[in-house]
């Protein structure tokens, strides 16, 4: 046989062992096995001849058979690809656009260890110089797809090849099939999250149309019809084009509103890698709102039934990436059938199998939508995050978003987790950005945590190393850092006195220079409103840490003559701005049954004083005041009872939201209860700032008698009890 018909026979031997639809069968071992034995006869035949072949073809046509057959025993791929890279890869330079799509794609398919009889990089400089050589006319939609498909997956050997092939696509784009253009709209996105490749936008808009023209022609066919002679765009076809859309940062929504919804309506035909990814894209892609809610609904719901079906289908990773898809979209209920199925499942598993990125993101996505009732699955998220080894695994940032989840659910970990974390510390001096930095400081003060001295050391010297740099910390993250330190408490501003110095210097730094530049009150606060109230909270406590009373004197220094009054000035009206905030929420259930026995007990006792005729100065309730203002706290105390004598006493109604939520921690007070507690002492003095704790009122069962017994208690009047 001549080197022709044995290329033919390669061809067709593939063919036979090709299941429709042109794929291959990985089902029939036995005829694998002779589709092999078939291929090694070739081999045998075609193997004298290769030294002598001239004709690019001759060498990608049985190779492109090989790599369809799985074939990469016998030598015969590994002797085709160095044939194609002798002498400088000659006979690629000769090869038309098809022979070097061809070989892109078999390099794809190829085992790792090819890469040590082959030199790929060599192969593949030698073609990227043959296409670039190429009059674009004469390279066709299915080239420019394959080869960009082999940029995401083997290099980009030439900077121009990408341009260069798009540009050759742009054309004959209402000849490419669907295929190609889900293929170049993905792989794009690809190039340019992994090696910044950044299309031109000429290029991304015409690609961007045709994709959109052939949703609108027929939207309800896609996955099954046809368009024209382009074929069809699969489920999976939709998938990887808004995941392509959500790397190249396109939001155009005459793109995205059909694109999201023909996969909405393909979503049952969607492979479980399919979903989750459709649903991460249209999470970046900020898809919300009643144009995608269809969309979103309908991957939801396919993924609760799949979870109810078959729920080892999805891998840890596809579950991670729908958890951090809903929370993105802004599903805020916890009870979401979808959410509901996803949380079950991953505390089911126990995170087995989890990375540490999955395992951070899940927990800041179920946190994110309110899903704290059930403490358990965090708990398991800490033993997994333990397991894992903080110190080996976790990224800075995975880090701090896993320790801030277990903030917005106030779960109080076990000391495991902190002695992990801890063990992290060289990982976060080096590598922490300043928001990690700010944030973690802020959980382990929002969970009340035991004061790990190296940990916050760490953090502050990794935001000292960051301050000088321009633009590496935000204003918010400046009064995150610092309200964390007064909440820890006084001690924590007293022994990092030297790196809250340094912060506070830099918040007058910003806010003098904002000052300059503000003309007749315009330009933009350095400082939100949350973040001017938390520094007014850290100049109450630096006046009482040892050693800090210079300190408090910093922010006075902020300039006051400019258009919005000094730094003292404006963090005071945003304190009072939100506590009037926080005043517009209404008072509590809890805290109206306690202001009405306040008011019942207050009665009582003058009943049975004017009963008894006791001397004037007797214990007695002189005033009951609910909700009321005082000078240096954000927000109102919850009641102010005064007793004779002028004693007069707060009282905080705690709810559920003041304490950890998990066992054994369920009667710990979060840290911003800390804070406020501290500094409402300074103001009644030291016995006068009393706390109902929930838990404690709900046991009087709405019993009129013991509650006046246990306020009489409460406010030590015990002796002047009815």
């Amino acid at each position: 046989m001549d080197v022709a018909s044995l290329c033919a026979a390669f061809n067709s031997a593939c063919k036979l062992g090709m299941a429709p639809g042109q794929r291959p069968r990985d089902d029939d071992p036995q005829r694998t096995e002779l589709l092999h034995r078939t291929f090694a006869t070739l081999a045998a035949a075609y193997l004298p001849r290769l030294p002598g072949l001239q004709d690019t073809k001759f060498c990608v046509v049985p190779l492109w058979a090989c790599a369809k057959a799985g074939f990469w025993g016998g030598g015969l791929a590994v002797a085709l690809l160095q044939r194609l890279g002798r002498d400088g890869g000659a006979l690629m330079r000769q090869a038309n656009d098809q022979d070097h799509a061809n070989v892109w794609w078999c390099l794809t398919s190829a085992p790792p260890e090819l890469s040590a009889r082959v030199d790929v990089a060599q192969l593949l400089q030698a073609s990227s110089r043959g296409l670039l050589l190429l009059p674009p006319a004469k390279v066709g939609p299915q080239a420019c797809s394959n080869v960009l498909w082999g940029c995401t997956k083997l290099g980009v050997p030439d900077p121009d090849l990408p341009h260069f092939m798009t540009s050759c696509l742009v054309p004959a784009l209402q000849e490419a099939k669907c295929q190609h253009l889900s293929m170049a709209l993905y792989a794009l996105g690809e190039l340019r999250e992994d090696c910044g490749h950044q299309p031109r936008p000429q290029d991304l808009q015409r690609l961007a149309a045709e994709v959109a023209r052939r949703l609108a022609l027929a939207p309800q066919a896609v996955g099954g019809g046809h368009f024209g002679g382009g074929g069809t765009f699969t489920p999976q076809h939709l998938s990887n084009m808004l995941l392509g859309c959500s790397k190249l940062g396109l939001t155009d929504p005459d793109l995205l509103r059909p694109l999201a919804a023909a996969a909405g309506r393909a979503a049952g035909r969607m492979i479980e890698q399919a979903l989750a990814n459709s649903l991460y894209a249209l999470a970046v892609l900020d898809c919300k709102g009643p144009a995608y809610a269809p969309a979103v609904r309908c991957l939801t719901m396919e993924v609760q039934q799949r979870l109810q079906r078959l729920p080892d289908v999805f891998n840890p990773q596809h579950l991670s990436n729908m958890l951090y898809a809903l929370a993105e979209l802004g599903f805020k209920d916890p009870a979401y059938a979808p959410v509901v199925a996803l949380a079950a499942e991953c505390k089911r598993r126990g995170f087995a199998g989890f990375n540490a990125q999955g395992l951070s993101n899940s927990a800041w996505a179920l946190a994110k939508m309110g899903c704290d009732s059930d403490q358990a699955w965090f708990e398991s998220a800490v033993a997994a995050a333990v397991q894992l080894g903080i110190a080996g695994v976790f990224a800075p940032q995975a880090v701090a978003n896993f320790w801030y989840a277990l903030a917005l659910v106030r779960h109080r970990p076990a000391t495991p987790l902190l002695e992990s974390t801890e063990a992290a510390s060289e990982v976060l001096r080096t590598r922490a950005n300043c928001q990690d930095c700010a944030s973690l400081l802020c959980s382990l003060a929002i969970l009340g945590v035991p004061y790990d001295p190296r940990l916050v050391g760490v953090l502050l010297e990794r935001l000292g190393e960051l301050l000088p740099r321009t633009g590496e910390v935000n204003g918010q993250d400046l009064a995150n850092s610092l309200w964390a330190l007064a909440a820890m408490g006084p001690d924590v501003l007293s022994r990092h006195r030297s790196s809250v110095e340094g912060l506070l210097r830099e918040v007058v730094r910003r806010w003098d220079g904002a000052e300059a530049l503000a003309v007749g009150g315009s330009g933009a606060l350095p400082f939100n409103i949350l973040g001017l109230t938390q520094l007014w909270q850290v100049q109450q406590e630096l006046a009482h840490a040892d050693g800090c009373g210079e300190l408090a004197g910093i922010l006075a220094t902020g300039k006051g003559p400019g258009p919005r009054g000094s730094l003292l000035s404006t963090m005071r009206r945003a304190a009072e701005e939100e506590g009037a905030k926080a005043d517009q929420q209404g008072i509590s259930a809890l805290q109206r049954q306690v202001v009405s026995a306040l008011g019942r007990l207050q009665q009582r006792l003058a009943s049975a004083g004017q009963a008894q005729r006791q001397p004037a100065g007797a214990p007695r309730i002189v005033s009951v005041s609910g909700e009321q203002q005082v000078e240096g706290v954000v927000g109102r105390v919850d009641v102010v009872v005064e007793l004779a004598g002028g004693r007069r006493v707060a009282v905080e109604v705690d709810g559920p939201t003041h304490f950890m939520a998990n066992d054994p921690h369920m009667r710990v007070r979060d840290g911003p209860t800390q804070l406020r507690d501290r500094q409402l002492g300074r103001l009644f003095g030291a016995g006068n700032v009393v706390s109902v704790p929930h838990w404690e009122w709900r046991e009087m069962r709405r019993d009129g008698g013991r509650e006046e017994g246990y306020l009489l208690r409460l406010l030590g009047l015990e002796a002047c009890g009815p």
